[in-house]
């Protein structure tokens, strides 16, 4: 009924989400398949990205599908080198995608990635 991250033993899912107070301006759920969603009553979506943003997170990156383990840590240190050197969340996503795509030509390793709220 509900996403969820498995945390070692345990989950984190929306409802936990919720309690939570996170005032960052990045969020990252860089693991598989973290942007889905699933219809509630009253077609209400409910997923972690609405559960992120509703404990206060401005901006966050999920992925659209099951990514993979080693283009996926590439393709993460380029990103956040980028935005260490200053590069804004939208343009650091282009430019790093622009790279993988480059060693990994299918979309399934440069793709995955979507930058939601405020860039």
């Amino acid at each position: 009924m509900f996403s969820s991250i498995r945390l070692g033993d345990a989950h984190l899912n929306l409802y936990d989400l919720y309690e939570l107070r996170m005032p960052a301006d990045l969020v990252t759920l860089s693991g598989c398949s973290t942007g889905l969603n699933s219809l509630a009553a009253g077609d209400e979506l409910m997923g972690l990205a609405r559960g992120v943003l509703n404990a206060g997170a401005r901006s966050l990156i999920v992925s659209s599908w099951d990514v993979h383990d080693s283009s996926t840590a590439a393709f993460m240190k380029a990103f956040y080198g980028r935005l260490v050197r200053g590069k804004q969340k939208a343009a650091a996503l282009r430019e790093t995608m622009l790279e993988v795509r480059d060693r990994w030509p299918h979309p399934y390793h440069w793709a995955p990635f979507a930058l939601i709220g405020g860039a």
